[in-house]
């Protein structure tokens, strides 16, 4: 980029000296060979309906003429169509014309100025695709600088020629000298030959016996000049339109002085007359050039306003006519420049050098917006080398500029690009070593610096397997490139990491590989998740195969696309089978897969959607189905699970019908043994007799309990609706319910009436008097005490004791069913019963104690 960019200053600042064609030429070709690589060049020049080699490099041959009338050629038609051409295959382009050896692409560029063809770039790369964008850009951008220098050369040739021509004049031109008396009508004294000849005169005695005033077309020009004369005693380049002996005006320059006596009187006129009649023809010839050159033009004051400008100048600066932007423009420095020191830095080159060359600055149009120009100027001095004017030209640059500018941030751009780019990006010699990298590149090799990256040996000192920078090199010099190579490369510390180098070989103007530029990815992570992904995919794909319930992934049209074996085997189809069939002949009733299907659209998953199945030979079977829709990329897929739940179900069923069995008939026959027990007990019965008895009463009484916790679960599972329930009564109860026993193991049970409602269930009665009844049999202390509070929208019922407490890793144990102490004589159900009362309700019960190591504290979470 750097070197391109020297490239357009290069051809910039030497363009704007080049005084021939040649030049111009010579320069062009020099400088695109630094720039770009190539393997064939032309530049060829519009002759007539002709395009004629003007330069070449390469290998390019004939250099016959191209006829633009031609049916062929890539050049013809870019001339043609006056745009630019680019072929990256020259062999699929039926235009193409081979004209060297071996040319894969081709582009071709036309020159031209306003809407004139000038002629046309052609470059050509023996490598298909061989040029890119960038390059293709810098070459419309070289045609568009050629175009102006090339006219800028027929200009300045157009000016040359003139000025030979003045020159010529002048230097033949025959310059008259005289003496003549003052006074309207003075007389000559003394005439050169050149003089007499001048006006067409045979002789120098006819001229002196004529009166000066006869010369001149207007007698009152002769008097004006002797009143300035007298006035001034001297006149300089005094244009006057005087006249020939046969009348023919002539253009003549005076110059002359007044010769005085001592006493200051005028004794005569000494002076010469220049014939310049051939010179104002030769102004207004020039005229016309100023008035017509596209250069704009200037005479102006060092005090800062226009003395002349011509129409182009006008242009540039936005103004309707020359006349307007003299008028208009009456202090150059702070209506013209943007920044008005630039006018004064003129200035100040211009005293000290008397000429400046493409002096840039931003000026303001007439209508206030803002353009480059770039100015020639120098300075007109008198015989006192004092300052009369400055003349220059003006050449609207702003387009150059913008070309420069957006270089420049391209430029910019580039190098933020590369300095941020993740990936490693280097350039390196043909030697081995770094020139140039970016900081991925830096953090990649875990170096501190670029200076210590640019140290370091490639070959030894960048890859693990100095083999693979020799393969790397072959493939360079075989293809130019190499793409995605893996390489293992070394960071500082010694760690090996895997990457992928993308790289290109940088040539000179002359094909010579000079280097190469890269880009290093680090794949490390990548390959090591690749590994744990094929590790994953291989452990989940066992897992897929081997779980116990089916899987499946369904397609957007909600048919099967793979399944398990066990999703196989429940169906009883095989896997080409599911695949064929449609999906809702698998369920008892497809309108309950359809409603399935609507709810996991609607919500993006379905769980424990319990369903009936139909599977191949006719079985009904049941199950559990969960589904989540899933997206993966643009595809929308659903997998889910299905559970096979037949044996449970059974299993539930018939566990309602032992259930059902245990809570109607045992439990009516347990009522009338506990009816014969109580009859026996009011006979008269020995010790022994009476001992029996009552324990097999309590024994009936234990079992009536287990039946009815049974009966409580039951309820639980089925659900009990939450109601305002007057909590000082349920508790009160509960404290009469067991009074009897309190007194017998003499403990005090306490409650401070709560005063209000809360929500809750019938069955919380069940739940706090199972825990009351466990601290008064269980905690040895001597006081229970029953508190009610409200918390963040919980209930809280606290049951404290005094007791010894309970080891903290029994305290969840005592919730299990069938859970029970070693002196325990109870089911091991009442805990578990309390807990699934309160669980039900959406609550839950911690056991804490309520001093270390001594005393318990069971509190209920019941929400509001």
């Amino acid at each position: 980029m750097e070197q391109r960019l020297l490239g357009l200053y290069r051809l910039s600042s030497e363009f704007a000296i080049a005084c021939s064609f040649e030049e111009v030429y010579q320069i062009f070709s020099s400088v695109l060979g630094e720039v770009m690589h190539f393997d064939a060049f032309e530049l060829l020049m519009k002759r007539g309906n002709e395009l004629k080699v003007a330069a070449k490099v390469g290998l390019y041959e004939p250099e016959s003429p191209l006829s633009l009338d031609g049916k062929r050629g890539i050049t013809v038609a870019c001339a043609r169509e006056k745009k630019t051409i680019y072929v990256p295959d020259v062999s699929k382009d039926p235009r193409y014309v081979e004209a060297a050896p071996g040319i894969k692409s081709e582009v071709a560029v036309p020159i031209y100025h306003e809407d004139e063809l000038i002629g046309v770039i052609n470059v050509e790369k023996k490598e298909e695709n061989g040029f890119t964008e960038h390059d293709i850009t810098l070459l419309e951008t070289f045609s568009h600088m050629l175009a102006n220098a090339l006219k800028n050369v027929e200009f300045k040739k157009k000016v040359e020629d003139s000025e030979r021509k003045y020159r010529s004049l002048v230097e033949h031109l025959n310059v008259g000298v005289y003496r003549n008396t003052p006074g309207e009508h003075g007389s000559f004294i003394e005439v050169n030959r050149a003089l007499v000849d001048m006006f067409g005169y045979e002789s120098k005695e006819e001229l002196l016996e004529l009166p000066v005033s006869s010369l001149y077309q207007n007698p009152e020009e002769r008097k004006r000049l002797n009143e300035k004369m007298m006035r001034d005693g001297f006149v300089k380049n005094e244009e006057l339109k005087l006249r020939k002996k046969d009348g023919t005006p002539l253009w003549c320059s005076v110059t002359a002085v007044a010769v005085k006596a001592d006493d200051g009187t005028v004794l005569y006129y000494d002076g010469i007359i220049e014939d310049i009649t051939e010179k104002k023809e030769l102004e207004e010839n020039y005229r016309g050039i100023f008035e017509n050159a596209v250069m704009g033009i200037y005479q102006s004051t060092p005090e800062g306003y226009h003395i002349a400008v011509n129409p182009a100048l006008a242009e540039i600066y936005g103004y309707d006519s020359p006349e307007d932007l003299i008028t208009s423009m009456t202090d150059i420095a702070t209506q013209l420049y943007v920044d008005p020191r630039r006018r004064e830095e003129l200035l100040n080159q211009l005293m000290e050098h008397d000429e400046v060359s493409h002096f840039e600055s931003e000026i303001y149009r007439k209508d206030g917006s803002t353009i480059w120009i770039s100015e020639n100027a120098r300075t007109v001095r008198d015989s006192d080398g004092t300052v009369l004017y400055l003349v220059g030209t003006v050449e609207d640059i702003t387009a150059r500029k913008r070309v420069e500018e957006a270089l420049k941030k391209s430029e910019e751009q580039y190098r933020q690009l590369f300095e941020e780019m993740k990936d490693a990006l280097y350039i390196s010699t043909v030697d081995g070593k770094f020139i140039d990298v970016n900081h991925s590149m830096v953090d990649l090799l875990g170096y501190g610096n670029k200076e210590e990256v640019f140290a370091l040996d490639i070959e030894k000192d960048f890859y693990h397997d100095t083999t693979q920078r020799a393969e790397i090199l072959r493939m360079m010099k075989q293809y130019g490139y190499v793409k995605d190579f893996e390489v293992h490369i070394k960071r500082k510390n010694g760690e090996r990491r895997v990457a992928l180098e993308t790289s290109r070989a940088r040539k000179d103007s002359r094909g010579h590989i000079v280097g190469y530029e890269g880009i290093i990815r680090d794949i490390t992570e990548k390959k090591r998740m690749e590994e744990a992904l094929k590790n994953s995919e291989k452990k989940y794909r066992s897992i897929f195969e081997n779980v116990s319930e089916g899987i499946y992934r369904l397609d957007a049209e909600k048919r099967i696309l793979d399944a398990n074996k066990a999703l196989m085997d429940f169906f009883g189809y095989t896997m080409e089978e599911l695949k064929k069939i449609d999906p809702g002949k698998l369920y008892k009733d497809p309108g309950k897969r359809e409603q399935f299907m609507k709810e996991l659209m609607e919500k993006g998953s379905v769980r424990d959607y319990e369903i009936e199945y139909v599977r191949k030979d006719g079985s009904i079977a049941v199950g559990n189905e969960y589904a989540v829709v899933v997206k993966e990329g643009n595809d929308t897929y659903i997998d889910g699970v299905i559970h096979d739940i037949t044996q449970l179900k059974e299993a539930q069923q018939e566990a309602e019908f032992y259930n059902a069995l245990l809570r109607h008939d045992v439990a009516n026959k347990l009522q009338l043994i506990m009816g014969y027990l109580e009859i026996l007990l009011e006979e008269t019965l020995n010790e022994a007799q009476q001992e029996l008895a009552e324990y097999a009463m309590q024994s009936a009484l234990t079992a009536a309990k287990i039946i009815e916790n049974v009966r409580k679960l039951r309820v639980l599972q089925a659900g009990e609706e939450r109601e305002c329930i007057k909590i000082d009564e349920v508790i009160q109860g509960i404290l009469n319910e067991y009074s009897k026993t309190a007194r017998e193991k003499h403990i005090t049970m306490e409650y401070e009436p709560y005063g209000r409602e809360i929500i809750a269930t019938d069955s919380l009665r069940e739940a706090i008097s199972n825990i009351v009844r466990n601290a008064l049999i269980h905690s040895g202390g001597d006081t229970v005490c029953i508190s009610v509070s409200e918390s963040d929208g919980y209930a809280l019922i606290r049951i404290e004791d005094n007791g010894v407490g309970v080891d903290d890793h029994l305290k969840e144990k005592i919730f299990d069913a069938g859970y029970k102490g070693k002196e325990s004589k109870g089911s091991g159900l009442g805990l578990y019963l309390s807990k699934k009362i309160i669980e039900s309700m959406g609550g839950k019960i911690e056991l804490n104690d309520k001093r270390e190591g001594r005393g318990s504290v069971f509190t209920l979470y019941i929400p509001q």
